[in-house]
């Protein structure tokens, strides 16, 4: 009795006191085994501890087990009359549980209840491998020391009462400060978990969000491991704890959680023998429940079941602000006619998929769709008929694509897609398809028959940012409206180089142009192009600086051109440049403004880098395209003259007569098609014929340094300006004689204006005195210019032009050519 006084008290748990009283009864009782039946807070279950006296006189523990305490129980007997109950006989006892009498061999038995506060808690079993009997003093005694054990576990649990008071009471007011400052509902529900588990001590808390009807699934957590299968598990109604607070609406309490409630297949809930669920209701609604949960028999008091209900309450009213909020946010980021992304919420989701792509390294690709022929929808039928077949076209996108690709309206008739995993071709796959979802969607409503769409397809490459990615589609969609509507373009380097031609008007990039190729045409060595750039561009555009970085001054092993293969990068300043292009450092002044890099590159190789500066902290998209395109005419111009291939050389100016005059492009390109028919008709050799295909192709090169004044005059021009542009064949033969593999067309382009009878320009050349190849290239011009409308005259019927050919054949043009160009012109007739 001294023993035990002294040391239970001290004890800091329930299980040490019962050690403690076994080690005591062993010792003076002389039983084989002592059991503790700790009884459940419903009265319905015991679970016990068996302990056993080890030799060296110390106690351990054996089997545990969970007892139903039924009406065959004797010590539900016990608990129930709160008095000891002798079993002499316990094989032969109609009062004894047969199964467990056998399991531990006993031959009798004592039941000893074990009460706190007139409740008993636990029941204290000794028992007897031999017959014996229990004199009355023994049993006096034996009452005693478990009015000492139950002395203990009052003082004990007053003591974590007292302590659960306070926990719950810190934890309520931690949570108060925290829940209720967050905006996001996971955010909130993963913090009622936590302090939840705090208040209570419990080994696990969830949140189930749902009803009734559907059950809770899964949500929030906190002592389950991130990777645990709890998560998203749906809890069926009346399944578990939080099922029936689902169903009932009120509080649930179990302590033998695999016998009470219909428990759920599911590992991380096996081992929970305790459990407590309360609901979580807002707005009026029961939203779901929280549960708490212990791996062990843990008795739940009024004051654990008030503390959970408060904090549930607390998060109810963070839960319906987070709600609000996330309806807010929904609103803010879509679309209200289509209920897909808007402008701002693709911006957002575009960044947010770079910075996943930048992790993972798995591709990326941005659609840009643009819908063909739709304004005369609304035109025709009004802007209700037209927000109709918008919604319609974007359901269809949504049935077509990933349920987690980004879909969104850019503005208009303006469609964009993000799409994950996603390379060029499959994304190029993926824009066919839209497109065939647009024209079947248009195609079953009469009122939008025949509207299509464009789609520019552009991938994502370090380092681009989300707004680089979508100029580049948008370039690429501009292209592919360009073109003629319902096709895809995919972004490349030489769209630039197309829209530019495709989009000339005076004033436009042909000006800087015009400027760029005046240039080129006063050097004398092809370096001196680039090395005349910078300063070019900074006269013509709105540049404060233009550096020309030569390839050997850049990191042996930089990937500079690989993070500019999409096209020139602007960042806010120098710094950021340069982790943009992943070089340590480059040869700049550091000033404050926006940078960017631009590559000077031909096939593959890097002629130079290009890096320039304006005040601000953001680049125009329209300027950094100027740069790019003067940029890459730079370049050709310097493969040109450098002597490259002569296919090549040949494309470098070709593409300067382009930039330089839409007209003239469109014009080359028939007069050089006529131009080999008519060489092929006279029998000429292999090499003149590809000569006279060259010189076809720029006998207009010297038009590039025509002021722009005279070349692209609306009338047609006086004695003055023709003595200017009569000078263009000799620019011509000037830039092509300094281009090495163009030398042997110079001729054919200086004289490509001299007729027949000796009264042409710029020599006045007669007859055959003239290269075949410039009078081939004569006529096939003249006809082609009769045909075109020009802005001061309209064009004649090709009648008319032929006509015409017949009757200056012998003054103008040479006789043979022209009946060669004839019979060229019956043969396209006869085709037709």
């Amino acid at each position: 009795m001294r023993r035990l006084s002294e040391h239970a008290l001290e004890l800091r748990d329930a299980t040490s006191v019962f050690s403690l009283l076994a080690r005591e009864m062993f010792g003076v009782f002389s039983v084989d085994d002592v059991h503790v039946v700790d009884i459940a807070q419903d009265g319905a279950v015991g679970r016990a501890q068996q302990y056993n006296l080890q030799p060296d006189g110390s106690v351990a523990l054996g089997e545990s087990y969970v007892q139903r305490l039924d009406d065959h129980s004797a010590a539900m007997r016990a608990a129930h009359s709160g008095r000891a109950l002798i079993e002499t006989d316990a094989p032969g006892s109609g009062e004894m549980n047969a199964a467990l009498t056998e399991r531990f061999n006993a031959a009798s038995a004592m039941f000893l209840p074990i009460a706190v506060e007139g409740e008993s808690r636990a029941v204290v079993v000794m028992v007897s491998h031999t017959p014996r009997t229990f004199s009355d003093d023994e049993v006096e005694l034996i009452r005693a020391l478990a009015n000492q054990c139950a002395a203990a576990l009052a003082v004990l649990e007053m003591r974590t009462r007292l302590q659960a008071r306070a926990e719950q009471q810190t934890a309520l007011a931690r949570a108060a400060r925290t829940i209720n400052a967050r905006l996001d509902l996971r955010s909130v529900l993963e913090t009622l978990c936590r302090e939840a588990d705090l208040a209570v001590g419990s080994d696990v808390a969830g949140v189930y969000l749902g009803d009734a009807r559907s059950g809770g699934l899964a949500v929030a957590a906190h002592g389950f491991p991130s990777d645990s299968d709890w998560y998203g598990h749906v809890m069926a109604p009346g399944e578990g704890v939080a099922g029936q607070v689902l169903v009932s609406g009120a509080a649930v309490i179990t302590n033998d959680y695999h016998a009470d409630v219909a428990a759920p297949v599911n590992t991380a809930l096996s081992p929970l023998q305790t459990a407590v669920g309360v609901p979580v209701s807002w707005d009026g609604q029961l939203k779901g429940a929280l549960s708490v949960g212990f791996r062990r028999m843990r008795r739940v008091t009024e004051e654990d079941i008030v503390s959970l209900q408060a904090m549930a309450d607390l998060a109810a009213v963070a839960c319906s602000n987070a709600e609000a909020f996330e309806r807010a946010q929904i609103a803010a980021r879509t679309d209200s006619l289509t209920g897909l992304l808007n402008h701002g919420a693709v911006q957002v989701r575009l960044q947010d998929e770079i910075q996943r792509a930048q992790r993972n390294g798995e591709p990326l690709s941005c659609l840009l769709v643009d819908l063909d022929d739709f304004k005369p929808v609304n035109d025709a039928h009004g802007h209700l008929v037209g927000d109709q077949v918008l919604q319609e076209i974007a359901g269809a996108l949504v049935e077509e694509f990933r349920g987690y690709d980004g879909i969104g309206r850019f503005g208009g008739d303006e469609f964009v897609l993000v799409l994950t995993g996603m390379d060029e071709e499959p994304a190029q796959q993926a824009a066919e398809r839209l497109r065939t979802a647009v024209s079947r969607t248009a195609a079953a409503n009469d009122l939008a028959a025949g509207v299509t769409a464009s789609v520019g397809v552009a991938r994502w490459r370090e380092p681009l940012s989300a707004s680089e990615l979508l100029d580049r589609a948008d370039r690429a969609l501009l292209l592919a409206k360009r073109r003629g509507k319902d096709t895809t373009v995919v972004a490349t380097q030489e769209i630039e180089t197309e829209l530019a031609r495709l989009e000339w008007h005076p004033g436009g990039p042909s000006e800087l142009l015009a400027d760029l190729w005046d240039m080129v045409s006063q050097c004398d060595h092809p370096h001196q192009v680039l090395r005349r750039l910078p300063r070019l561009l900074t006269s013509s555009l709105d540049i404060e600086e233009c550096v020309l970085v030569h390839p050997e001054l850049l990191p042996p092993d930089s990937e500079v051109l690989a993070r500019l293969d999409g096209g020139p990068i602007g960042r806010s300043s120098l710094a950021g440049l340069q982790a943009a292009l992943d070089v340590p450092a480059l040869p700049v002044r550091d000033q404050p403004g926006a940078h960017a890099a631009i590559a000077l590159e031909h096939e593959g190789e890097l002629h130079g880098l290009l890096i320039i500066r304006i005040e601000g902290d953001t680049f125009p998209l329209t300027l950094l395209r100027l740069v790019e395109l003067s940029a890459g005419q730079a370049v050709t111009a310097l493969i040109g003259q450098a002597g490259g291939a002569s296919r090549s050389a040949v494309g470098a100016l070709a593409a300067a007569i382009d930039a330089r005059d839409n007209y003239t492009h469109v014009h080359s390109e028939e007069v050089v098609a006529l131009a080999e028919g008519v060489a092929r008709q006279l029998n000429l050799s292999t090499s003149e014929i590809e000569q006279i295909r060259d010189g076809a192709m720029l006998h207009d090169v010297g038009k590039v340094a025509i002021p722009n004044e005279i070349l692209y005059k609306a009338g047609p021009l006086d004695p003055a300006e023709w003595s200017i542009m009569r000078e263009h064949p000799v620019i011509g033969e000037r830039i092509l004689t300094r281009t090495p593999e163009l030398r042997s067309i110079a001729k054919l382009v200086r004289h490509e204006h001299e007729r027949w009878d000796g009264g042409g320009y710029p020599d006045g050349l007669a007859g055959t005195d003239i290269p075949i190849g410039s009078r081939v290239i004569l006529a096939c011009d003249a006809y082609n210019a009769m045909i075109t409308a020009r802005p001061y005259r309209e064009p004649m019927t090709t009648a008319a032009a032929r006509a015409e050919l017949e009757a200056n054949a012998g003054s103008q043009f040479d006789p043979d050519v022209v009946a060669a160009l004839l019979e060229v012109l019956a043969e396209e007739l006869a085709r037709a």
